[in-house]
């Protein structure tokens, strides 16, 4: 130990500075301090401890929420997914097995929307014994088109001028295969010349036949 009074190394034992002979005064341990400190880096190691027990606990914590959550959404996903499909497939039935219910119970309405080419196979043209008599024209279509709808268009002129609009008159086919259609209007002229045009139900041409015929009046066939 060192001498208090000249500074002078002693042996830990010595009572006197063997130097100036001082009285070497012992060092006392102060326990308490010592408990005190111990105490003091203790706690203090705890709250470190705790802190970290604390962290890792909110970690987990929010990864487990957040597996839970990707669990709960990815099923729920699927589950959509799965319903919507389920959903579409039945409606596409419901629409197929409609338009089947619709098809078989209305046969006959569906053979008629159903106009193959049609063509003008010959009739006739037949005036009153008047010039103001309307004109009546039978188109002969065929038996295998009866009961077939069709819309019949006939432009009538003499020497070049117009004698009519051309209306659109729709008809059907009768059993014995002709068309029957009347003019709107009678005519101060006998026609000489007829332009046929035969479209089906939708409108869309089917045939076209021009016709010469004598101003006169009586039945004409071509």
């Amino acid at each position: 130990m060192k001498c208090s009074n000249c500074n002078a190394e002693n042996s830990d034992g010595a009572k006197f500075c063997k130097k100036c002979g001082n009285p070497l005064e012992e060092k006392t341990i102060n326990h308490e301090e010592i408990i005190n400190s111990v105490g003091n880096v203790k706690t203090k190691s705890d709250d470190n401890t705790t802190k970290i027990i604390i962290v890792a606990l909110v970690i987990v914590a929010v990864v487990l929420a957040g597996a839970f959550a990707y669990i709960y959404m990815s099923g729920n996903s699927d589950s959509g997914s799965s319903s919507n499909a389920g959903s579409a497939s039945s409606d596409s039935d419901k629409v197929d097995s409609s338009n089947q219910q619709s098809a078989s119970s209305n046969p006959e309405k569906t053979a008629k929307s159903q106009t193959t080419s049609m063509k003008i196979k010959g009739g006739s043209f037949s005036t009153g014994s008047a010039e103001s008599d309307k004109t009546y024209a039978t188109i002969y279509v065929g038996t295998e088109n009866a009961g077939k709808d069709v819309i019949v268009q006939i432009f009538y002129s003499r020497d070049g001028n117009s004698l009519n609009n051309g209306n659109m008159v729709p008809a059907s086919v009768h059993s014995d295969g002709y068309l029957y259609i009347t003019s709107a209007d009678a005519y101060h002229y006998y026609p000489d010349y007829a332009t046929i045009k035969l479209y089906d139900s939708n409108s869309n041409l089917l045939d076209t036949q021009s016709v010469s015929l004598s101003p006169t009046s009586g039945t004409q066939t071509f």
